[in-house]
């Protein structure tokens, strides 16, 4: 909502989905190099697909690609931190560049359905009993660009850094890692053989993407080595420079790649703010602008420019409001949250930000699931309706009262002064601030919105949690449970005394909810998984930190000459298949 970025385990890029999705049952099964998943693809089991709601990405064979050329692609901003795994990590951005340069295990096509990519897996076996044992074996070729083998080595050091055993090692998230009991080497280096401690059924997720052992045996090197870096890849392209004046960062082809050779000579990441990027693609200054789905003025403009297509997909992504409720401050009151909750008015909000793009301006009522995924339903209860006069109410009963007319509440002599934060380059957000700084008034809650850099948004105010109020985006893929576990953790306390949240900006959680989440990811039966996962979600919104808007439709304007990307939803882009259509 406030970015074009999605926060969260985007390995299968993303973000929770907007497909037919479900969960990735794991019985006793085995497969022998199955689909690689390669999008785009002549033969891919997604060649066909892009007429589908969840899917728009221009798809194109190999041959009909030019050879070479540089595909300009605006972010807004190039973060300094380039390990996804690493707490600060987190940015779209870095997933955008990433996935680039490393590889995943397994590749998600349109319906969010895993695939595993042959160019790191060749094949896999997966058992579950008498316990879940995955089995992959390596593609032979498969070596970092540094000439090191990518082997059982990189998987067990990214394993013992992301299961949260080593407070040291500061992590985005534990989820599925904190399932595995070992991971050694079978009949040799090339085989690796992963075995669950408890049954894990979003195992797919897993190593998306792959980090060098050398980076994830060190907590200092796992902080450190992609610093303003990209010190090796296994991927189809390799760091070539980063610029942080310039805000530029570029890649180019990765000559130790065994894979189809990349169809680019460059990519170029810049830095442009998201309210520049229509006037950058428009002077043919960039090739692509994502991030539209919530901006209404946006989309307006970009439908007509020339030479420019507009792919719409189901987005994988949900915009919320997110309350701090750290500390002793009105919010770690869940009554003042609640009477906050209720005295919004969700589908006004909806209907002025998203109804302009004609898209369903119905709130989303799940934190886990979205309204086309399997399983969905509404278990807000009686947070789920604006209710002025009740929130009003609540207030009272939490002690904030009114005195003056209606005006300002106060307690103990305290006005409900809140800050509702923003990114000054993002014209929805400022719209979504003074609705509800109007909505809230009428309870008698003082809102005061403050812009900040948007590129400072996440890392100086988001993160470090210099906010009450705070518009974020969530992001999910085909694997939303397992996407939703480090948004709604529990925050614990490290040994160093740092409070590690993960991903869960309103820093509150409770172990009624880390419980029905860790059953929801150990029920290898999916409708049973679901059924776990709607039972967290009821119990999230009874937390309620954080509360949904929309499911944010996915609208991406690209050069009409760019092949196999546009507006993915939860399928995987394969970097080596981009490029622009011969003759371009």
């Amino acid at each position: 909502m406030t970015t074009s970025r999605s926060r969260t385990h985007l390995a299968a890029l993303a973000a929770a989905t907007a497909l037919a999705l479900g969960l990735s049952a794991c019985g006793s099964s085995s497969s022998k190099g199955g689909s690689s998943g390669n999008p785009g693809s002549p033969g891919s089991t997604s060649k066909n697909i892009n007429t589908q709601a969840g899917n728009d990405i221009n798809p194109q064979p190999r041959d009909k690609i030019a050879d070479g050329g540089q595909l300009k692609w605006p972010e807004t901003e190039i973060p300094e931190q380039l390990n996804t795994n690493e707490v600060d990590g987190t940015d779209g951005s870095d997933f955008d560049i990433m996935a680039a340069v490393l590889e995943q295990p397994f590749y998600a096509d349109a319906q969010g359905v895993p695939h595993n990519n042959k160019n790191l897996v060749a094949s896999y076996q997966v058992a579950s009993s008498p316990q879940q044992v995955v089995t992959l074996e390596l593609n032979p070729q498969a070596v970092w660009s540094d000439g090191t083998p990518v082997s059982e080595a990189d998987f067990e050091a990214q394993w013992k850094a992301l299961n949260g055993s080593n407070p040291a090692f500061q992590i985005a998230g534990t989820a599925g890692y904190d399932q595995i009991s070992d991971v050694k080497a079978g009949k040799d280096a090339k085989e690796v053989v992963i075995t669950f401690k408890n049954p894990f059924s979003e195992w797919q997720a897993l190593f998306s993407p792959l980090y060098p052992a050398a980076t994830d045996s060190d907590p200092k090197k796992f902080e450190n080595d992609f610093k303003n870096a990209i010190p090796t890849s296994d991927g189809p392209f390799r760091l070539d420079s980063i610029d942080q004046t310039a805000k530029t960062l570029t890649l180019v082809r990765n000559e130790k790649w065994w894979g189809d050779k990349a169809k680019l000579d460059k990519i170029i990441f810049q830095a442009i703010d998201a309210d520049a990027q229509t006037d950058a693609l428009a002077n043919k200054e960039v090739d692509l602008q994502y991030g539209i789905g919530s901006h209404v003025s946006y989309y307006a403009r970009v439908k007509t420019l020339p030479g420019v297509t507009v792919h719409k997909a189901a987005g994988p992504v949900w915009a919320n409001l997110t309350f701090n409720a750290a500390g002793s401050g009105p919010l770690s009151d869940v009554l003042v949250r609640n009477a906050l909750t209720i005295g919004i008015n969700r589908k006004q909000i909806d209907t002025a930000l998203v109804g302009p793009l004609g898209v369903s301006t119905d709130p989303l009522n799940n934190h886990v699931l979205l309204t086309n995924q399997k399983g969905y339903q509404d278990n807000s209860g009686d947070l789920g309706k604006s209710d002025p006069a009740r929130a009003k109410s609540l207030l009272d009963q939490a002690g904030w009262t009114s005195d003056d007319g209606g005006k300002t509440r106060k307690k103990n002599g305290k006005l409900l002064d809140l800050r509702f934060t923003i990114s000054s380059s993002n014209d929805a957000s400022k719209q979504l601030a003074e609705i509800v700084q109007s909505q809230l008034a009428d309870i008698g809650v003082k809102i005061d919105i403050t812009p900040v850099p948007g590129g400072d948004y996440y890392t100086k105010y988001v993160d470090t949690g210099d906010f009450d109020i705070a518009p974020v985006t969530m992001g999910g893929n085909a694997y939303p449970i397992s996407t939703a576990e480090p948004v709604f953790a529990n925050p614990t306390t490290g040994t160093d005394g740092k409070l590690n949240i993960q991903q869960n900006y309103g820093r509150v959680g409770s172990k009624e909810i880390d419980g029905l989440l860790n059953q929801a990811l150990s029920s290898l039966d999916r409708d049973q998984a679901i059924k776990f996962a709607n039972q967290a979600d009821a119990a999230i919104w009874k937390l309620d930190a954080i509360v949904p808007l929309y499911q944010r439709p996915q609208i991406v304007a690209t050069n009409s000459k760019l092949a196999n990307y546009g507006a993915p939803g939860v399928q995987d882009t394969v970097y080596e298949n981009l490029g622009f259509v011969s003759g371009s």
